[in-house]
């Protein structure tokens, strides 16, 4: 090879290597976006769940808009009745602004269906006349949020979990750098 063209290469790869540094770099920032507990005035607290944590689906929805322009959320199912209760199940796809690919969240959710006080909650003949239509969009809502969970503390993944069990993704990137 000539002397011409091994300058060439070496050039090629700095430029590759300076490339790849940035989307890391880039990539390391994302993640600590992602990795942020969510604002503590969007968080809410179910009262009917033992006074567990979460984040309404309209702070998902806005979340969503606001890290992934280009995002879509799809039904997987029609609803289905299990039990006593309403499941449906969703995805989440997003286009990663940084890695500029394609990602897929699922998620599962379920609400009991309602039925008229003092009746047994597979008493189908006594469900709540509009139960179904309270139940099925909590239960997509459900889907949605546990979905968007997956991708990361931002949209709520650790608000029942102890902080001692969590371990940041910044810190993990921190230590993979270093050595």
């Amino acid at each position: 090879m000539s002397e011409k063209n091994t300058e060439l290469v070496k050039a090629t790869w700095q430029t590759m290597k300076w490339e790849e540094g940035e989307k890391l770099n880039n990539l390391a920032r994302f993640n600590e976006l992602i990795d942020r507990q969510p604002n503590p005035r969007h968080v809410d607290t179910n009262q009917y769940s033992q006074g567990a944590k979460y984040l309404p689906i309209r702070v998902v929805e806005s979340t969503l808009r606001i890290i992934f322009p280009a995002h879509q959320i799809v039904s997987l199912s029609d609803p289905l009745v299990i039990g006593n209760s309403v499941v449906m199940r969703a995805r989440i796809k997003v286009l990663h602004p940084v890695m500029m690919e394609w990602f897929e969240y699922d998620g599962v959710g379920a609400v009991p269906i309602e039925v008229k006080k003092g009746h047994s909650p597979l008493d189908f003949d006594n469900i709540n006349p509009k139960a179904l239509h309270k139940n099925v969009p909590a239960a997509y809502s459900f889907a949605v949020s546990n979905a968007a969970k997956k991708i990361g503390r931002v949209f709520g993944s650790h608000l029942n979990t102890a902080e001692h069990q969590v371990v940041p993704v910044a810190n993990m990137y921190q230590q993979t750098l270093e050595k």
